[in-house]
């Protein structure tokens, strides 16, 4: 095998940063020369007495087709072919960063028979925690080119992206996927970086035990099989086989769905539950085969039509979405049964989905009234460890080997898991992270990211009455960050589901962040972000009322939009939304109090609408979804969610 070896990402396909010398890395025996010949021009460069060699091309104006030659002077050769020069952006973050289109194909059907791009391609890396040091390359990874095979493949959130980038910019749009669902900010930053954070640090330590590990990953293994071996042992509906045989439905109760098992006599259950319902099939659909659609259910569920299994799905997330095979469905009467795994007692059917089974047009609607009958009670299921969130695994095994990559800039997602007990470190994590990424790339690489979106948030306190409001929080943290030059944020308020934590509009994320890229890559100062919080005065007016003037920027032709956050909603809710309802005052005691808006120009007036001594501070959307219309300024970017304390006293 010869001496002369290249890093993952130097491979066919690549795609090199315009317009900034860029280097190519490798290995070759130690004392070697190795030249690279690129657009014609040839680079020498010495092997060091590690093995180790660096070499920097020219830097370049955007195009593809190019080939890359290297070769040493011992006669080893490498062919980099299919190159391609145009910006390329490193694409980091948790699930909604991780996506894949498959996922948000039902939104966008038509986009695959249009997304082929030979100039828009991503190298996706997969998850590889790593506790023991750095990684100097990845372990897997190859760059594609976006076309009707890959295009599933790709992350939506940065296909998107990309898919504006190209053409806003025009050239070749290159993605570095360094994301992993449900990961922590601190996974995705090096030891240096959390230097001070002792608790971080020492939990790293922990996980370089190799042996410790492999324990931990057997026990979550053997804790989770445990749980439902246990169940369904327990369980009389496996036992009585209640998917395929008759069974008294006497003993069942009626249940509508959708619901959220709290709002029922299943609040708090942990255990499995059954759900059964007949249903009429026509001539149209009998025989056929159709799509069954069931929301997403907390946390699994198999599903049977007619005594055959259809579908089954492991955990909360993803959309139920299975197929009815050809055969299954008959004309007239039909059933339909569920079995549900309930692992904390926050069992639910999600509302606001669609419950069906549809071919074409014809559809048959399965919400409404059901039968359920619990077929085991259980314990609580024990949490699982997961490994790859911890401190640093995520950056020394995927990100580390990214740093001699010569980039663009960042795109981040992240921050739905830091909103628990991490989230007051947020700002300093994020400005630690931003920091230490520039100081490894060596370069002040624009840093641009999302900010949560709304969320009603289905995570209860210790008693599992009150709902937790701690997105806030974190956004707030990410509007922070907008103080540490060359950052661009996307507000999101909008554009994600009040019940859903993988919203499907990501060509909306997509393009607020390419608008952000275009202004700090290439200066369009056309506006990409919605009004921002600017100034505050308040005057106290008789009767302990308070009257406030509060002034934004980038807040031209401010308006109120009542359709915002719309799709899909209730009647009732769509009447809430069509009124300024967000802005509430804090007094001294840190009581919340309502106050009414009025949009002037590029200022919104409040008047409190209850007495208070002073007012503490302001805040703008500050639950997890918002309650009324969002404004927006004249170029349709919405107002970013803020908490603000204001001096005026009186």
């Amino acid at each position: 095998m010869g001496k002369l070896k290249l890093p993952r990402l130097i491979s066919d396909g690549m795609v090199l940063q315009q317009k900034k010398p860029v280097r190519i890395w490798g290995e070759d025996e130690p004392g070697r020369t190795v030249t690279v010949m690129f657009l014609e021009t040839e680079y020498k460069g010495k092997v060091s007495e590690t093995g180790e060699w660096e070499i920097f091309t020219d830097q370049a104006d955007a195009g593809s087709g190019y080939q890359i030659e290297i070769r040493d002077d011992a006669g080893e050769e490498r062919v980099i072919c299919d190159v391609a020069i145009g910006d390329v952006f490193f694409c980091s973050g948790q699930s909604n960063m991780e996506l894949h289109i498959e996922r948000v194909m039902d939104r966008y059907p038509e986009e695959i028979g249009h997304c082929a791009n030979k100039d828009i391609r991503t190298f996706k890396i997969t998850e590889n925690p790593e506790f023991h040091e750095l990684l100097k390359d990845h372990k897997s990874g190859v760059w594609k080119a976006v076309s009707e095979e890959t295009f599933p493949e790709f992350s939506a959130t940065a296909y998107f992206f990309a898919k504006h980038m190209y053409h806003m910019a025009g050239v070749p749009i290159g993605l570095i996927d360094a994301s992993l669902g449900g990961s922590r900010i601190e996974t995705w930053m090096s030891r240096d970086m959390l230097a001070g954070y002792d608790d971080f640090l020492a939990l790293a330590d922990r996980y370089r035990d190799e042996t410790f590990v492999q324990e931990r990953l057997n026990e979550n293994q053997r804790l989770a099989q445990q749980w439902h071996s246990r169940l369904d042992s327990l369980d009389i509906g496996l036992q009585e086989d209640w998917p395929r045989a008759s069974f008294e439905l006497s003993a069942w109760q009626e249940i509508e769905i959708p619901f959220f098992f709290g709002d029922t006599p299943l609040k708090g259950f942990i255990g499995s539950v059954w759900f059964y319902r007949e249903f009429t099939v026509g001539e149209q659909l009998a025989g056929k085969e159709a799509s069954l659609w069931l929301g997403t259910i907390v946390d699994s569920d198999t599903v049977y039509v007619n005594g055959v299994q259809v579908g089954h799905t492991d955990y909360q997330y993803p959309p139920r979405k299975y197929t009815v095979p050809e055969g299954l469905l008959k004309e007239g009467k039909n059933s339909i049964v569920i079995r549900v795994e309930v692992e904390i007692g926050q069992g639910r059917f999600t509302d606001e989905k669609t419950y069906a089974i549809f071919r074409g047009d014809d559809r048959i609607d399965l919400s409404g009234k059901w039968l359920y009958r619990i077929g085991a009670a259980c314990d609580i299921i024990e949490a699982t460890d997961f490994v790859s969130w911890k401190p640093t695994a995520l950056y020394n095994g995927m990100t580390a080997p990214c740093h001699k990559y010569v980039c663009a800039g960042i795109l981040w997602y992240q921050g739905e898991s830091n909103t628990h007990e991490t989230a007051d470190r947020y700002l300093d994590l994020t400005e630690r992270m931003v920091a230490g990424y520039r100081a490894k790339w060596g370069e002040e690489l624009p840093f641009i990211y999302v900010q949560l979106p709304n969320f009603r948030i289905e995570r209860y306190g210790a008693d599992r009455d009150d709902v937790v409001n701690d997105w806030p929080f974190v956004r707030e943290e990410q509007r922070k960050a907008l103080k540490i030059p060359g950052t661009g944020m996307v507000t999101a308020i909008d554009l994600g589901e009040d019940n859903d934590l993988h919203p499907l509009n990501k060509e909306g994320i997509g393009w607020r962040l390419a608008m952000q890229a275009m202004k700090l890559l290439y200066g369009k100062e056309s506006e990409c972000e919605g009004p921002q919080i600017e100034d505050v005065h308040a005057e106290k007016a008789e009767g302990c009322l308070w009257k406030l003037t509060l002034t934004f920027r980038q807040a031209t032709g401010m308006y109120a939009d009542p359709q915002a956050n719309l799709e899909g909603t209730t009647a009732e809710k769509r009447q809430k939304l069509s009124e300024i309802r967000d802005f509430e005052l804090v007094d001294e005691k840190g009581m919340v109090h309502t106050a009414s808006a009025r949009i002037v120009k590029n200022r919104v007036l409040l008047t409190c609408t209850e007495q208070m001594e002073a007012v503490q501070e302001v805040r703008y959307c500050y639950y997890n979804t918002n309650r009324g219309a969002m404004l927006y300024n004249q170029e349709g970017f919405p107002m970013t969610p803020f908490r603000i304390q204001i001096n005026d006293r009186p």
